[in-house]
């Protein structure tokens, strides 16, 4: 097993990567497996945080943020965790990526408190008359700017489309949660269709802020079905669980960071 607690220990790495120079603070991560790699870019400050690859061949690849990330993360064999840049997590984002699947989260993003996603059940359950299994892990897309409320938990098979919005305590599994509508509930319903946020915050509104926010004309959290521009998740979902770890990583730059389509991630 290697395990880095601080920024000295990077180049002592023999059989794992890291790639970039985050910041550590009160964070221990730890590879029980080889050819693993944490990729971050500027600006990653992950405080508080245990990430644990148990596996082999995985990429954990953390984008530029003004937020810190606070993780509780395992990540086994084959798979791929990906967070787009400028993501607003509070703590703590827990995320367990099992069974040879992703999870994928787009730019943008609000996390709130105690967000719980997962790829799987912890353990195999079967039909009693039929022996067959029930609950197959999936792979969990979240797309550009949704917002996910506190305590929200997603979980296997799960895909949110851009500009949507989970309320608090919300539980979704193995669902297609389309592109700007707002839901709430468990199991998941949902509440209002045509629906976006702002990232404006209204703690400290007085009263000239909150007539200032009456009316949003602009259209820029709107996101709709383009072809040719809206990604094949299925398609992409297949080819990374057959990459290495280097093609993940490749294929990420330029599928993830290079392709800044607007509607990329409609559901």
């Amino acid at each position: 097993m290697e395990s880095i607690n601080n920024e000295n220990q990077f180049s002592s790495l023999k059989e794992n990567k890291i790639i970039g120079k985050p910041n550590l603070t009160n964070s221990l991560i730890s590879f029980h497996g080889k050819n693993n790699i944490l990729y971050c870019e500027r600006d990653v400050n992950i405080v508080n945080s245990n990430i644990r690859f148990l596996g082999d061949n995985s990429l954990v690849y953390l984008s530029s943020s003004k937020s810190v990330y606070p993780l509780s993360l395992q990540i086994f064999n084959n798979s791929l965790f990906y967070i787009g840049k400028d993501s607003m997590l509070s703590p703590t984002l827990s995320v367990n990526v099992q069974e040879q699947k992703h999870v994928v989260i787009g730019d943008e993003c609000v996390i709130g408190s105690n967000v719980d996603i997962k790829t799987s059940d912890p353990h195999v359950i079967y039909d009693s008359n039929t022996k067959k299994r029930i609950n197959h892990s999936k792979s969990v897309y979240i797309g550009d700017h949704v917002l996910l409320g506190q305590m929200t938990y997603v979980t296997r098979g799960t895909l949110i489309g851009s500009g949507s919005i989970l309320d608090n305590n919300t539980y979704a599994m193995n669902v297609h949660l389309k592109s700007n509508n707002l839901y709430c509930g468990n199991p998941v319903k949902l509440l209002k269709n045509g629906v976006f946020f702002t990232n404006d915050y209204v703690g400290g509104f007085m009263d000239e802020d909150t007539l200032n926010h009456e009316d949003y004309v602009s259209r820029i959290y709107l996101y709709e079905n383009s072809p040719g521009e809206t990604l094949d998740i299925n398609k992409i979902d297949s080819l990374l669980t057959n990459f290495n770890v280097d093609e993940k990583l490749d294929f990420v730059k330029k599928l993830f960071i290079q392709n800044k389509k607007h509607n990329r991630f409609v559901i």
